[in-house]
């Protein structure tokens, strides 16, 4: 299926299992510490107590997190296609494009989530908002154009067959294999598109930097708020105590 050296990002099979064993780990400790978090939020909702918009976006962040952990990290190459020759592959095409879908709309899905929790810190805190008015003005329309978004630039590789295998696992990547023409050596496009492959990393690279962005001035503006406001407070007591 690919003409590419199976080991040439790791450099071995003996680097290939050392990665293999260390990403499994991490995505086991990853996939139990988000479920601990989805389930003692459903636990609160069967309890009937009250959950806020907070715990919500880190319900929807936590259950991204478990997909990508789980179908992207976990699984790895057991969903790439054997053909490819790296370790442990015995997936088929089908299954790589699945996987590359929940890389997609897990990774996307995570970087807006982590945009919508800083964004909700800063209204409560520095613009004083309830959790109440966040949840009836802003969390539905949020929550709601998250998931239509990142669905969407899930589903644009998945129709133009451009999730293939990249380094030990299937993500947005045109497949390379030998021209149907006499050509000896010449590689040719067999599987993608390059134009969807290249406007996807675009909006994934323009995603991670605008959300870094805003989520450093979000808490920084959080923390210039929080300390003027001890400042103040500071300021009030010393001249009560003068005062007495």
């Amino acid at each position: 299926m690919s003409t590419v050296d199976p080991f040439a990002c790791v450099g071995s099979v003996r680097n290939e299992l050392i990665v293999a064993i260390f990403q499994k780990t991490g995505a086991f400790l990853s996939i139990v510490g988000s479920s601990l978090i989805v389930s003692d939020v459903a636990k609160k909702v069967r309890n009937g107590k009250e959950t806020d918009p907070y715990q919500r976006i880190m319900v929807g962040l936590s259950t991204l997190d478990v997909l990508v952990s789980f179908f992207v990290l976990f699984l790895g190459t057991w969903m790439v296609p054997k053909e490819t020759g790296w370790l442990w592959a015995v997936g088929n095409t089908s299954s790589c494009s699945a996987q590359g879908f929940f890389f997609s709309f897990g990774l996307f899905g995570e970087i807006l989530y982590q945009a919508a929790i800083s964004f909700n810190i800063l209204l409560l805190i520095v613009f004083g908002w309830k959790q109440e008015t966040f949840s009836k003005k802003v969390e539905k329309p949020m929550h709601f154009i998250i998931i239509a978004f990142v669905l969407v630039l899930a589903i644009i590789p998945l129709a133009y067959e451009t999730y293939n295998p990249g380094c030990g696992e299937c993500t947005t990547a045109v497949l390379w294999g030998k021209c149907s023409t006499n050509d000896e050596g010449k590689l040719c496009i067999v599987r993608g598109n390059e134009q969807v492959q290249l406007v996807i990393g675009l909006i994934v690279i323009a995603s991670g930097v605008i959300v870094l962005i805003f989520c450093t001035v979000a808490m920084v503006w959080v923390y210039l708020h929080v300390r003027r406001q001890e400042t103040r407070n500071r300021r009030y007591n010393f001249r009560q105590h003068n005062a007495d």
